[in-house]
């Protein structure tokens, strides 16, 4: 007891302050976590919610739409909101979504607002100008989000507020950096995501049932690919690719899982290349497992990515993978590249694209193994609790900052 007798605290005040001590030790960090819309489980989100149980407490809230009949966080017991505005009045500002999110802050005791995507974050950092103690993080998923005058200035008025910025990858970091040159760089920290790797593993098909589920031929070299059919995703020159080195006169199938504005004119364009007959266009895929046990190699031919968890997934799934070197797709995949088990290409080259595709099919079997093996060893720097012990010390550095 020499140090209360060097204070003057009484012996009842140290009990009293030992007690408060051990007991905000003891408390949970609550964290609200704010998303402009419920467009579906996200099932990378869901992951670390329920990832990080002990030690945590979880709000999660939409600021729009109605609540589904199902959703994943709600059927297993967690706390989710409704705000329920309509996505068109939250183009213009709500003060108040503001108000009602203080009013969470303050009954919950929350210690951090964790916004998704910009929308949350613009919302999140006006709530913490009320709550002083309040942490923001706010999480950025791709690349050019900063690019517009008016999300500069809302950038330069609203992030002083944040205490972290989370990007996906070292690209998203320097691009935050780049278009926001005074937010102060340690403040922006990179936070891989991580996957459930034994998901992509064991589907609960081989490769023949898999292939007869998504009514593909059964003896193609099947090479694949999942993503909205939009500009960025670089189908157009994934076909020019396709056709310029003639890999289905090779053997080759091209499944693509994905809808989207394009599928008129990616069919037309196959038709003009005369390559429709060795294209199936899946449209949007649930399974995503059992779309990737189907396959012998993926693609990616991408004109910017943040941190596509595509490539991981086709990964875990044991492929080689050809990606458009842009964006995080090295950070992924550079070890590989190396090795010679993946190729980075130029985006929009689909020469490029067609060489490197054509020689992945005309490996050995052995080859091939070894290329499996080695991407199986790859993607543990991937795996999910990576992420979350990741997510959890910066959580826990987040409030005490």
């Amino acid at each position: 007891m020499l140090w209360l007798e060097q204070t003057s605290l009484g012996k009842d005040d140290f009990l009293l302050f030992t007690a408060l001590y051990v007991r905000n030790m003891d408390k949970k960090i609550t964290i609200l976590h704010l998303w402009s819309s419920f467009k579906g489980d996200y099932e990378l989100f869901n992951q670390v919610v329920m990832g990080l149980k002990d030690g945590y407490h979880h709000i999660i809230c939409f600021m729009t739409g109605e609540p589904p009949l199902r959703e994943v966080l709600c059927d297993a017991g967690y706390d989710v909101r409704w705000l329920r505005y309509k996505d068109k009045s939250l183009r213009r500002f709500q003060s108040g979504v503001v108000t009602q999110l203080s009013a969470l802050v303050a009954e919950n005791q929350v210690d951090i607002i964790h916004a998704h995507r910009h929308k949350a974050t613009f919302y999140a950092a006006l709530t913490a100008r009320k709550h002083t103690q309040l942490k923001v993080v706010s999480s950025v998923h791709g690349l050019e989000r900063s690019r517009g005058v008016f999300r500069k200035i809302s950038n330069r008025l609203l992030w002083p507020r944040l205490t972290k910025i989370i990007a996906v990858s070292g690209a998203v970091k320097k691009d935050i950096l780049k278009e926001n040159s005074w937010f102060p760089a340690e403040r922006v920290e990179v936070v891989y995501n991580g996957i459930n790797i034994e998901r992509f593993k064991d589907c609960g098909l081989d490769q023949k049932a898999a292939r007869s589920f998504f009514d593909l031929p059964e003896q193609a070299w099947i090479w694949g690919a999942v993503g909205r059919l939009a500009p960025v995703k670089g189908h157009e020159t994934l076909l020019k690719a396709w056709a310029g080195a003639g890999l289905g006169k090779l053997g080759c199938h091209l499944a693509l899982a994905g809808d989207g504005d394009l599928h008129a004119s990616l069919t037309a364009l196959a038709d003009e290349l005369g390559i429709v007959k060795e294209i199936t266009f899946l449209g949007h895929i649930s399974e995503v497992p059992k779309f990737l046990k189907a396959l012998d190699g993926f693609v990616m031919p991408s004109l910017h990515e943040g941190f596509p968890l595509a490539v991981l997934e086709a990964l875990a799934a044991q492929l080689p993978v050809v990606a458009s070197a842009v964006g995080g797709i090295p950070e992924i995949l550079t070890e590989l590249a190396t090795e010679g088990h993946a190729f980075l290409v130029s985006a929009r080259d689909d020469k490029e694209f067609g060489r490197a595709m054509a020689k992945v099919v005309s490996w050995s079997d052995e080859a091939y193994r070894q290329a499996r093996g080695h991407v199986s060893k790859h993607i543990q720097r991937f795996a999910a609790q990576g992420m979350l012990d990741h997510m959890a010390k910066l959580y826990q550095d987040v409030v005490v900052l």
